[in-house]
Order: C-alpha cells, then sequence, then structure tokens
C-alpha cells in the first residue's frame, strides 16, 4: 500500500512538471488533458495568455447539479483561489471565493416567488443587491453598503415588443449619473451605447451574432475608433473554444476544453 502511494506521489510530480513544461512552452494545440473524469461535451479547463505567454489556466469541476468548483492557478501551478457555486434547483444560491491566505468572500442569493433574483447579499451583510420587478421585468437595481444606498440602475423597455432600451444610473440622491441606450438589428448585431448624464456620448459596444451565437464584440470609442475587441470561437456543437480579447497593444486569450 505504501509503495502504491509513493507511486501514485511520484506520478503526480511528473505530471505536474511535465504540465509546467507543456504549458510554458506549448502553442494551443498541446495543452495538458483534463486529469478526472467528467461528462462528455462538459468544460474542464480555461488555459489563459497575455501576449501569447502563459498566464495560469481554470480547472473547473462539477459535483451532481448542486455544485461547481473552479479553481485558479498561476503559470507556475500555484492555487491562487478558488470559487465554489453552489446550486439548488437548477439556480444559484451561494457564491464563495476561497484564498489559500485570505478570508473567504461569500455571497448569498435570494429569489421571490416567481423564481426570480431578488436580492444578492455580500458577506454577513456588508453591502447587497436588491431586485425589484414590474411586470415580471427586472424595473430597479439598488446597491446598498451595509443599509445606505448607495446608487440604482432603472430598467426601460420598448412598449412594442417588450425589449430593453435604456438602463439609467442614479446615485444615493436621485442624480443622474449615466445611462445605456440599447439598439438592435435585424443583421443580428445589437449596440450598446454609453452616454453621460449630459447625454454626452462615451462610446459604443457592438456585439455581432451568427447562428445563434456572439462572435465578436468591439468598442468603439466617440470618433467611432475600435479601442477594443473580443472575437470567440466555437466548436462545431457550440461549444466555446477561444475568446481573444485586443485591448490596446495587449492580446488577452483564453483557450477552452472539454471532456
Amino acid at each position: 500500500m505504501v509503495i502504491f502511494l509513493l507511486s501514485r506521489l511520484r506520478m503526480k510530480k511528473l505530471l505536474y512538471g511535465l504540465a509546467i513544461i507543456v504549458f510554458a512552452a506549448c502553442s494551443t494545440d498541446g495543452l495538458v488533458p483534463c486529469e478526472k473524469e467528467g461528462t462528455q461535451g462538459e468544460l474542464c479547463r480555461e488555459y489563459r495568455y497575455l501576449n501569447d505567454s502563459p498566464k495560469g489556466y481554470v480547472a473547473f469541476e462539477q459535483q451532481g447539479d448542486s455544485l461547481q468548483i473552479s479553481d485558479y492557478y498561476s503559470e507556475s501551478l500555484k492555487l491562487i483561489k478558488t470559487i465554489r457555486q453552489q446550486f439548488e434547483h437548477g439556480r444559484i444560491i451561494v457564491i464563495s471565493e476561497q484564498y489559500p491566505n485570505e478570508d473567504s468572500r461569500i455571497q448569498t442569493w435570494h429569489y421571490n416567488e416567481t423564481d426570480s433574483l431578488e436580492r444578492i447579499v455580500f458577506g454577513p451583510n456588508d453591502s447587497a443587491v436588491h431586485i425589484d420587478y414590474a411586470q415580471e421585468k427586472r424595473h430597479l437595481e439598488s446597491y446598498f453598503r451595509g443599509a445606505e444606498l448607495d446608487r440604482y440602475f432603472e430598467y426601460r423597455y420598448y412598449q412594442d415588443d417588450g425589449k430593453l432600451y435604456r438602463i439609467y444610473a442614479y446615485n444615493a440622491m436621485d442624480s443622474l449619473l449615466s445611462y445605456r441606450q440599447f439598439d438592435y438589428f435585424s443583421t443580428g448585431q445589437n449596440r450598446v451605447s454609453f452616454y453621460t448624464s449630459e447625454h454626452k456620448l462615451m462610446g459604443r459596444r457592438v456585439y455581432n451574432s451568427q447562428n445563434g451565437v456572439i462572435n465578436s464584440v468591439q468598442f468603439t470609442d466617440t470618433t467611432g475608433t475600435v479601442t477594443e475587441r473580443t472575437d470567440y470561437l466555437y466548436d462545431a456543437t457550440l461549444n466555446l473554444t477561444e475568446k481573444v480579447e485586443r485591448k490596446g497593444d495587449q492580446n488577452f486569450k483564453s483557450v477552452f476544453i472539454y471532456y
């Protein structure tokens, strides 16, 4: 039994060593496969890169329908944090962020009688988000620090098709801070425009979709210049396989592998 355990320990160290070598030197074609068994088609890992240099990865584990675990590792395979999402009847009820040398951060999610998200509480009640509905649509989203209102958002919808068309942001004194305008196009393109309280355009984010999934998102400044762009690649079953974000001279890339 001792020999067996030692052999497993040596094998684990060997696999970790190989993982570091492969992860540091490989392109996205030679990534380390999933170590544990999982349901076919289920997300296993997300490998992260900055300007083609490895920046760690996230390992995902699904335990039935009640728990999803995400372990975040550095490029040297050091555990950075663990996010645990607990589910009940298909709904998130608790999200906890656990750190090796820091206190955990916990948020609890609460729902109303129609199963719509009604409140998110951070910590023992350090801060919270309260959500109010009108005609089964989100109407107000209020952010509290302790018992004090910090800011809130008001949602408006088109009367003909019920789609969201604007979100207003206010401070605790009911002064308008900014707002977002939503536009929808028959081409599969959707657009969000950002305005100041004085109605000055700050920029636009455009979503381009195909086959029911988003394939690119770009942000343009007030001159129409693209300052940020994200591209998404999918496999034949529409699982996301690669995401590339470009901001200035930096490229952030994530590669996703599945069981």
